[in-house]
């Protein structure tokens, strides 16, 4: 079982008190440096808990980007 939590600090009510086996997700890109130290509380009890992998991830530079490059006269020109 894959669970998927957003770090807002707490631990969400409805999360088993046995984590054992399970594989979590943390989605970091909306927490700010403000809320660092209760994201690291987060982490700490999932892992009390018995989690057996912890996935974190902070997607705030995943935005698509398009990338263009100025045209040359030669295709591996710089």
């Amino acid at each position: 079982m894959k669970l998927r939590l957003g770090a807002t600090g707490a631990v969400p009510k409805d999360l088993p008190d046995d984590l054992t086996g399970h594989a979590i997700t943390i989605d970091l890109s909306h927490v700010g440096t403000e809320q660092a130290a209760a994201a690291a509380d987060l982490i700490r009890e999932l892992l009390d808990r018995g989690a057996a992998r912890l996935v974190i991830s902070d997607a705030r530079d995943a935005t698509p980007r398009m990338v263009t490059r100025p045209a040359t006269g030669h295709p591996h020109a710089a």
